[in-house]
């Protein structure tokens, strides 16, 4: 368990200092349009797993308790070829579209063929990465996370080194990538790889297929809920405003998004050792997780300041972003607390019809507020302002679900929400001030304030007592 908990965590630390590298590095280089153009890729491409309809979903769900070697490899096979045909029918339908509504503008729709061309590399890829995943074998699947980043790198690098600034060449060299990455993992399970039917007994109809998808489905779609609170935000930006508008927007929204794909990672490293937890002590470690993750994302809000200078001192024609990305790292708390406690706790506990009511109200609730926003303000920072508000209001719902659920005392909550206050209002109010002052107060303020609201749990941890024992009725 340490060493998948190391490989895992060292590999994502990687992945966001490549991709905080690739941040800042690229928009320094490329003019603000190509950016631009490159970032509607990026805004549509994080809504790849859509088309997966959720079997991945389903599968992580069915087979999550086993190993590899307790896996039917049979039916591995028959769900590796359903995934590929769906992927490959998926992209040949979205072309289709595409030719027949091609946009005015030439550049916009080349980044969107490069979407679809990438849909099936990314979500075949991820089919057998969650095998990796939900079997435990985090080493080798972080290998592939590794490489994955040293790509990066040379990529970054060949497009500095030959002066290659253009959004295109960025696109066919993220396209290779995720092609090589995709024959990586399927090596790794070469096992369960298996496009073409073998024998008879492959080529009957499988319904399984069919349930894993409805299973997952709605599973899946949770995952994307805060992409999609931010993604219409973007969308709205990119359709409403000007392109550098746009641009602008979207730097913001990728140093949030650099955030948020470490803690989707973290999250799959939670469920396979949740779900083998004894029933009776999932209202302990609901309020503990909850309390734990919540000085962990309040400290890191400190990130925004590193941001920030960077965004001053190398990359001043972006400064404009700063603070639009200072509103929208507050969701990050809340993106931490749902995706890390909640999201797992819908899975582990089969909540599907909660999971998906809860969901929905989330998407109808960004998607009220940034009309709103837009309607009335006409500025695209209201419209951060109104994912803000969502992701709270979000995550207040959410978690009451579980306090009546899991029969957790309500006060128990009272503290974790006081310090998220405290350190938000804090956090907000030091943006004009220096960065390095405001990273040091900050940082002490809410070190201080969550162990006055937490002091409890950091008690019972330091003298090894079953922490949380009261925490449910």
């Amino acid at each position: 368990m340490k060493k998948n908990a190391f490989m895992v965590i060292s590999s994502n630390l990687l992945t966001l200092l490549v991709s905080l590298f690739m941040g800042f590095v690229i928009p320094k280089y490329l003019s603000v349009d190509d950016y631009a153009y490159y970032h509607i890729y990026q805004l549509y491409i994080a809504y790849a797993g859509f088309f997966h309809l959720g079997l991945v979903n389903g599968i992580y769900l069915k087979y999550g308790h086993l190993d590899v070697d307790e896996l039917p490899v049979n039916d591995f096979r028959k769900y590796s070829r359903a995934m590929v045909i769906l992927q490959l029918g998926m992209a040949a339908l979205l072309l289709v579209i595409l030719f027949l509504l091609f946009p005015e503008d030439r550049n916009i729709g080349v980044a969107y063929a490069f979407t679809i061309v990438n849909i099936p590399l990314m979500n075949i890829k991820w089919f057998y990465s969650s095998i990796n995943q939900f079997t435990k074998r985090f080493v080798i699947d972080s290998a592939v996370t590794y490489m994955q980043n040293v790509l990066q790198c040379v990529m970054v690098a060949a497009v500095i080194i030959f002066s290659l600034y253009n959004y295109l060449v960025l696109l066919i060299a993220v396209t290779l990538i995720n092609l090589i990455c995709m024959i990586a993992v399927m090596i790794q399970n070469k096992q369960f790889v298996n496009v073409f039917a073998i024998t008879k007994e492959e080529t009957k109809p499988d319904r399984s297929v069919g349930s894993l998808i409805k299973g997952g489905f709605f599973f899946m779609i949770s995952e994307f809920v805060a992409i999609i609170i931010l993604g219409i935000d973007s969308i709205f930006v990119q359709n409403l405003f000007t392109l550098t508008d746009f641009a602008m927007y979207s730097f913001a929204v990728s140093i949030i998004s650099v955030m948020y794909t470490l803690i989707s990672t973290v999250s799959n490293l939670i469920y396979p050792y949740l779900v083998r937890v004894d029933d009776d002590k999932y209202a302990k470690y609901y309020t503990l997780m909850s309390d734990v993750l919540t000085f962990v994302a309040l400290m890191s809000m400190l990130a925004f300041y590193v941001a920030k200078f960077l965004v001053i001192h190398w990359l001043d024609k972006y400064e404009a972003s700063l603070f639009i990305a200072s509103i929208l790292f507050g969701t990050v708390i809340f993106r931490t607390l749902i995706m890390l406690v909640c999201g797992n706790y819908f899975k582990v506990l089969k909540m599907t019809k909660e999971y998906t009511k809860n969901n929905f109200f989330s998407i109808v609730l960004a998607f009220v507020l940034d009309f709103l926003a837009y309607i009335i303000f006409k500025d695209c920072t209201y419209i951060a302002y109104a994912s803000l508000l969502a992701f709270i209001i979000w995550y207040v719902v959410t978690d009451f679900v579980f306090i009546k659920r899991l029969q957790i005392e309500k006060k128990t909550c009272f503290n974790r929400y006081l310090c998220i206050a405290i350190c938000l209002t804090l956090f907000y109010s030091l943006f004009r001030v220096s960065d390095i002052i405001a990273f040091v107060i900050y940082m002490i303020v809410a070190a201080v304030v969550c162990i006055v609201c937490f002091r409890k749990h950091i008690r019972e941890i330091v003298n090894g007592k079953d922490t949380g024992e009261k925490a449910g009725k």
